[in-house]
């Protein structure tokens, strides 16, 4: 896969899923009153919020493993990633005492580490999640799994607003998902509006963009290489800074 194809990958199945969510959102927005449409839009930010996250972290994985770079000039999680049979193994095995386990995985590690990154993923299958799993309940602690196990950074700027996300559009979604009755009572500023559900949009996909962005800077800089790393500390920040900065946009708007 080249960069370009990548890159058109990622853009393709963002573009799709923003304008569905922009489609029903302009619908409910000239139909306030409808219910339906406010819960039906809180449902589908989330559908497209895991489904993006999912297939573009698959796509990602995919990107390096046919790079054909060999494992140690790559960051570690991707040793963990070639490994991961091995060391669910000696999880499960952990009270075998003859340290057989771990001696074979200390050589299938030393071996590999010469060898060329290379894993099956298939993006397309929604159903795959040997390495890519959201658990179908894609709240920021799972999604910051994911993010470690592509070897990216968890912002900060995230992580002081995962209550956020999690009672506004988790807490919410499982909610009207299972057929319950939206509960105002149960709400923390946050309301079933379109007011409301425009802010949650927004942070949603501030996430998704700066992901993208980042998954394309790290693909076309080789900030997945442990060569690199320098380089990609510094680019740490910066996103970080920018995120922050796109989050008090629009909570001050």
């Amino acid at each position: 896969m080249r960069y370009e194809q990548f890159e058109n990958f990622l853009d393709e199945d963002l573009a799709w899923r923003k304008r569905e969510v922009s489609e029903l959102y302009f619908l409910a927005k000239d139909n306030t009153d409808k219910e339906t449409l406010l819960k039906s839009l809180i449902l589908l930010l989330y559908a497209h919020w895991e489904g993006y996250i999912k297939k573009a972290s698959k796509l990602y994985i995919k990107y390096i493993s046919e790079e054909k770079i060999k494992v140690n000039q790559l960051s570690t999680n991707f040793t963990a990633i070639i490994l991961k049979s091995q060391i669910s193994k000696c999880i499960d095995e952990s009270e075998n005492l003859t340290l057989a386990n771990e001696l074979s995985f200390m050589a299938s590690y030393l071996k590999k580490q010469e060898k060329k990154f290379k894993v099956r993923i298939n993006p397309d299958n929604d159903y795959e999640n040997k390495i890519i799993d959201t658990q179908s309940n894609l709240k920021p602690k799972v999604f910051k799994t994911i993010i470690n196990i592509i070897g990216l950074s968890y912002k900060s700027a995230i992580e002081t607003r995962e209550h956020y996300i999690n009672s506004h559009l988790l807490a919410n979604r499982n909610c009207i998902g299972h057929g319950s009755p939206f509960d105002e009572d149960a709400q923390v500023d946050f309301s079933l509006t379109i007011d409301d559900i425009d802010k949650l949009k927004q942070i949603i996909f501030s996430i998704i963009d700066n992901f993208r962005d980042e998954l394309l800077d790290y693909a076309n800089d080789e900030l997945y290489k442990v060569a690199n790393e320098t380089q990609r500390l510094a680019y740490i920040q910066q996103k970080e800074l920018e995120l922050e900065n796109v989050f008090a946009s629009i909570e001050n708007s």
